[in-house]
């Protein structure tokens, strides 16, 4: 059927692996957990090497609570196979400030992330992988008598019914416990996420997703948009500038923001 409707409306297909620039694909990066929990990975294995740094701002002045984040952080991909993916990040910096009763702040190292991906599923204009991660507790200026180890599985897709269109999917189961003497405080929940990306032209691209967040903070975490622009620079690196804001759920951040620059080989 989409053959046929691009046929009739001069629409051209297009592999979602069939990347030969630095431009990000798959989903926005901004995201409201540590390491990135629950946000899906992207279905197209590749070689890439980024910097980035961005910030969280939360504001309840009902409660006189108001909590700022902000982070850099470096991370790598390396594509072992045509179909397999192994990837990192490591926060070099995180800045914690909580404004309260009882305010304070922390900074130093942040959190270690490191996953696996593999494809499933290759198809002319679809692809599906299943990938899974762990986030560690490394910043140990954050954490008192309590670690929190956390990790998601999910699957995530890229279809591309035109050569400017890319559409990305993802669902994550995540979960998270904590190591103290006392207990364990067990968290689990599930995202799932849609979006799209349009490459308006060669350079420059915009895209749009929907992020839900279920079960691990409360029954309905958030429900959030998130919007990004993504630029080629020179071939090989990209740029991108993106922001998510919840718009119902638990979830009380204004937005996270996030920019990060990629060097794909």
């Amino acid at each position: 059927m989409f053959t046929a409707l691009a046929l009739l409306t001069g629409l051209t297909h297009a592999s979602p692996c069939d990347i030969d620039d630095g431009m990000a694909v798959g989903p926005i990066t901004a995201s409201p957990y540590d390491g990135d929990l629950g946000r899906g990975h992207r279905a197209c294995p590749r070689n890439e090497a980024a910097l980035g740094g961005g910030g969280q701002a939360v504001v309840d002045l009902g409660n006189f609570y108001g909590h700022l984040q902000a982070n850099f952080a470096i991370d790598a991909s390396i594509r072992v196979t045509e179909s397999t993916e192994v990837f990192g990040t490591l926060e070099l910096f995180r800045y914690d400030q909580v404004i309260g009763a009882i305010p304070t702040t922390a900074s130093g190292l942040g959190h270690t992330v490191m996953g696996v991906s593999q494809r499933v599923l290759t198809a002319e204009t679809l692809v599906l992988a299943a990938s899974g991660k762990i986030v560690l507790p490394t910043a140990t200026a954050l954490y008192v008598n309590a670690w929190p180890y956390s990790m998601d599985l999910g699957v995530a897709g890229a279809w591309t019914p035109h050569e400017r269109v890319r559409v990305h999917g993802y669902a994550s189961l995540l979960g998270t416990v904590a190591l103290s003497e006392g207990p364990g405080n067990p968290q689990a929940g599930a995202q799932i996420g849609l979006g799209a990306q349009i490459r308006l032209a060669p350079p420059v691209a915009l895209v749009a997703d929907v992020t839900s967040g279920f079960g691990y903070d409360a029954p309905v975490d958030q429900i959030a948009l998130s919007a990004a622009a993504r630029f080629v620079l020179r071939s090989a690196y990209g740029l991108e500038v993106g922001a998510t804001v919840p718009v119902a759920g638990r979830e009380r951040s204004l937005a996270t923001v996030d920019l990060r620059a990629t060097w794909r080989h």
